[in-house]
């Protein structure tokens, strides 16, 4: 026997902490400038840290202090350890030229993190001399066409990617901006405002957001506290505030940008919108990365039985282990995202009625239910004589 004594057995797990996963993991170009020995132009960077982007040379105080400061706000936000794939071009490098699928640079960058990249950001270091384009830089329009197509094509090859663009140098008159709302550029949102009133959106902020959040999880949601505590600007310069009898006009415009409530301090960003109608099932970037990762979650079950035997009954149609089987293991899939509150459900359905034997092609339905979000919330309030039990 061993001596009396108090023996504690430790319990692990009861907090339900989730692993760390790379449903977002983030990219971003910048205008940048190379540093000897440390960081060079149009070459991708895995980063970590803020730290780890000192070390490539890029401080508060040097010729990148302009990407530092974007850096720095995104690490506040995502906290140290998450990833960031980084690349900077020269200041001349137009969003146009950034974004363009056809060029090498977002290709590039999205090439060498081998399609992790699900959200990109793009900034652009403002002169102060660009030509006004419906109420902002006439580069920012162009480039959102550009982003869309580059999104595209990705998604096209199972690496679907989300764009948050800087609206640089908003004109300050709301009727001059484009409204967005009618077009239809699902993969793309702008940012039109900062926490330091340059002409350059907080990109920053808002991939910051984005890499510590869950798929489903709106940008804008009050639960998760201010973005800013104590300023906001558009890209004019001007404060927030200055414009609120306007921000729904903005807002129904299209863009995303930073609001306060009142009685309660900070700031928050609106909402996550993207460049498209607000009929669109993926006006909400929330939305559009729910949907990308289950779509990638599903091509990892699909693509392990591509061009495997599918067995036949008798009668020619499909047979139900088959069916039982192909149902089982992507349910088992999406099961995963109902469990982290991705989603609130989703079914499978073969058809065994299909002519499979003819034309090789297997038909498979996915119903995802997403969650729903309390955008509005209406109250009916008043005085009473009695009260219902």
């Amino acid at each position: 026997m061993n001596l009396p004594k108090i023996t504690f057995n430790i319990q692990n797990g009861g907090l339900l902490q989730q692993p760390v996963t790379s449903d977002k993991v983030i990219g971003l170009i910048s205008s940048g400038v190379a540093v000897s020995g440390k960081i060079a132009l149009n070459t991708s960077y895995q980063i970590f840290s803020l730290s780890d982007a000192e070390d490539l040379g890029i401080t508060a105080d040097g010729t990148n202090s302009f990407v530092y400061r974007h850096l720095e706000q995104f690490y506040n936000e995502a906290g140290q350890g998450a990833e960031l794939w980084l690349m900077l071009v020269a200041d001349a490098t137009t969003y146009t030229t950034m974004l363009d699928v056809t060029g090498t640079y977002a290709k590039k960058l999205l090439a060498d993190a081998g399609g992790a990249i699900r959200v990109l950001g793009a900034l652009k270091k403002s002169t102060g001399t660009e030509e006004a384009e419906s109420g902002l830089d006439g580069d920012v329009h162009t480039a959102v066409v550009k982003a869309q197509a580059l999104a595209t094509f990705y998604a096209e090859k199972y690496m679907p990617v989300h764009i948050i663009l800087s609206g640089n140098n908003y004109s300050g008159t709301i009727a001059d901006l484009k409204d967005y709302t009618t077009t239809n550029f699902n993969r793309v949102s702008c940012l039109l405002a900062n926490t330091d009133g340059s002409k350059v959106a907080a990109v920053g902020l808002v991939l910051g957001r984005l890499a510590h959040t869950p798929v489903q999880r709106n940008i804008g949601r009050v639960a998760d506290g201010a973005i800013e505590p104590t300023a906001a600007y558009f890209t004019n310069g001007s404060k927030v505030e200055s414009q609120q009898d306007g921000w729904d006009t903005i807002y129904n415009k299209g863009y995303i940008f930073l609001r306060s409530f009142v009685n309660k301090s900070g700031y928050y960003f609106t909402d996550d919108q993207t460049l498209t109608a607000v009929t669109d099932d993926f006006n909400s970037l929330a939305r559009g990365l729910v949907m990308d990762k289950a779509i990638l979650l599903a091509y990892a079950v699909l693509i392990e039985n591509l061009l495997d035997e599918v067995e036949m009954s008798a009668d020619g149609t499909i047979h139900p282990v088959v069916i039982k089987s192909w149902q089982a293991q992507l349910d088992n899939a999406l099961q995963t995202m109902i469990a982290a509150g991705n989603l609130s459900g989703a079914s499978v359905t073969i058809d065994p009625n299909q002519n499979i034997l003819s034309t090789g092609t297997l038909q498979v339905q996915i119903s995802l239910l997403p969650v729903g979000y309390a955008k509005y919330v209406t109250v009916t309030i008043g005085f009473t004589t009695t009260l219902n039990s």
